[in-house]
């Protein structure tokens, strides 16, 4: 057998052993994922201040929704990884979650 074939044997056994397919740990998994990357992006970025001062600058400049838009993209990879294991419950929380993300968005938006 050749090493390619012995690869994709290695992921197929994989595949078995990740998480269950379940809604709410796509969902869990979806809304975590944009936060931890927007808290990444800040102590990569803007670590000389503090935290709470950072959040009320960009609610101040209205950026604080659009950086959390732009870290619901961190889901991308996570919702194909959830679909290239065949979670697809799991792949349908990540998607619930950009939409509440995508709701939290345009309800900022309208009300602010």
């Amino acid at each position: 057998m050749s090493p390619k074939h012995e690869k994709l044997d290695i992921l197929k056994r994989k595949k078995k052993i990740i998480l269950p397919d379940k809604q709410y740990i796509g969902f869990i998994t979806g809304f975590l994922v944009p936060i931890i990357t927007f808290y990444v992006y800040y102590e990569l970025k803007f670590d000389n201040i503090e935290f709470f001062d950072y959040l009320k600058s960009m609610h101040q400049y209205r950026l604080l929704f659009k950086v959390m838009s732009l870290c619901v993209l961190a889901d991308l990879p996570v919702f194909y990884l959830f679909m290239y294991f065949k979670r697809m419950r799991s792949a349908q929380g990540v998607v619930m979650a950009c939409f509440i993300f995508a709701f939290m968005v345009l309800a900022y938006r309208i009300f602010n």
